[in-house]
C-alpha cells in the first residue's frame, strides 16, 4: 500500500520533496516532478500539492516550483484531461493555491506597440546583427539599447551573453511597459530565474502573463512574496497566491471546506482572487498555445545569414 493510499499526503509530499531536491533545476527536475504526479489520481495530486503549499521548508518551495513549471509545459505525463480534472477538485476543495497554477489569464496590462521613433544606433540593424551583438558584445551602451528595445528574440540572446549580470536581468523584467514575451524569455532562462531579485521582478510586473508570475511565487521568500501581495499592480491571481504561499504553515487543511476567496486574516484580495479564477477558468490546463507563437516562428525562421547584410553598431 502506497503512502497515498495510507491517507497521508503529507508524507508523500515531504518523500516527493526530497526526492525532487536532488535533482538539477530545470527540465529534469520538472519531468520527474510530473512523472510522479502522473502516477497518482488528480485528487491524490491535490492533497499532496496542498501538503506542500503548506510546508514552509526549503525542500517543499523547490519541489512546488518544479510542479510549477511541469505545469507550464506541454508534459504527456500530465495531459489536458488529467489537467482539468485537477483544476476541478482543487475549486471543489477550495484549493486557490493549486488552481492558481493551472490558468492562463491575460496580463494586468496589455502591451501595445509604443509610437517612439526607433533608436537611431539601431535602426539600421538587422535582427541577426541584433541577435549576434546581443550574445557576444561587450558594450554596456549598445546592450542596454538592446534591452530596451525589448525584443524578445533579442533578449533571448542577451540573456546568454556571459557579460549580462543580475542587476542588468533585473532592469529588463522590471521594465514597463514590456512585451510579455519578453518577461517569458527570463523565465524560461534557467540561468536567470533561479535569481530571486530577478523573480520577483518579473513577478511585479503586472505586463507578466499570471501563468508566468504564478510559476516564480514558489521559489520566493516570505519578504518578496509579501512585496508581491501587497502590490496593487500585480494581477489578483499572483497577488492572492502570494499571499497564500505567504502565510504557509497556517492554510487549512486539506478538505476542510474553505472557500477560494477565504485567503487568511487580512486578506483584502479573496473575492477579487475567486473572481479572477472564475473569469479565467476557460484557461484551465494551459498548454504552449497560441502565446508567443509568432515570436518563435520568427526566431526560427531566422538565421544570421541576413549578417552577410550592410550593418554596423
Amino acid at each position: 500500500m502506497s503512502t497515498l493510499d495510507a491517507g497521508d499526503p503529507g508524507e508523500a509530499a515531504r518523500a516527493l520533496a526530497r526526492r525532487l531536491s536532488v535533482l538539477e533545476e530545470g527540465r529534469i527536475r520538472a519531468r520527474a516532478a510530473a512523472r510522479a504526479l502522473g502516477e497518482w489520481r488528480p485528487e491524490a495530486s491535490l492533497a499532496v500539492l496542498r501538503a506542500l503549499a503548506r510546508d514552509g521548508g526549503l525542500d517543499a518551495r523547490v519541489a512546488l516550483a518544479a510542479v510549477a513549471q511541469a505545469f507550464s509545459d506541454p508534459d504527456p505525463e500530465l495531459p489536458y484531461a488529467w489537467r482539468a480534472d485537477l483544476y476541478g477538485a482543487a475549486v471543489s476543495a477550495g484549493a486557490a493555491e493549486v488552481a492558481a497554477f493551472l490558468l492562463s489569464p491575460p496580463p494586468m496590462r496589455a502591451w501595445q506597440e509604443p509610437l517612439d521613433k526607433p533608436d537611431p544606433r539601431l535602426a539600421h540593424l538587422t535582427l541577426g546583427h541584433k541577435k549576434a551583438f546581443a550574445r557576444a558584445r561587450r558594450d554596456p551602451d549598445l546592450l542596454a539599447r538592446l534591452a530596451a528595445e525589448g525584443d524578445p528574440v533579442v533578449v533571448r540572446e542577451l540573456l546568454r551573453n556571459p557579460q549580462v549580470t543580475e542587476a542588468f536581468v533585473v532592469r529588463i523584467a522590471a521594465r514597463r511597459p514590456c512585451r510579455p514575451a519578453t518577461l517569458r524569455c527570463v523565465f524560461e532562462s534557467s540561468r536567470w530565474r533561479k535569481r530571486p531579485a530577478v523573480a520577483l521582478a518579473v513577478a511585479r510586473n503586472p505586463y507578466t502573463e499570471p501563468e508566468v508570475a504564478t510559476k516564480l511565487l514558489p521559489a520566493l521568500s516570505p519578504p518578496d512574496l509579501g512585496e508581491v501581495a501587497r502590490d496593487p499592480t500585480v494581477h489578483p491571481i499572483v497577488r492572492g497566491l502570494a499571499e497564500r504561499l505567504q502565510g504557509r504553515g497556517r492554510a487549512p487543511a486539506a478538505g476542510s471546506g474553505e472557500r477560494l476567496d477565504a485567503l487568511g486574516p487580512g486578506s483584502g484580495d479573496g473575492a477579487a482572487l475567486a473572481a479572477a479564477l472564475d473569469e479565467a477558468a476557460d484557461g484551465v490546463a494551459p498548454g504552449r498555445d497560441a502565446r508567443g507563437h509568432e515570436d518563435e516562428q520568427r526566431d526560427e525562421g531566422d538565421d544570421d545569414s541576413d549578417l552577410e547584410h550592410d550593418g554596423r553598431p
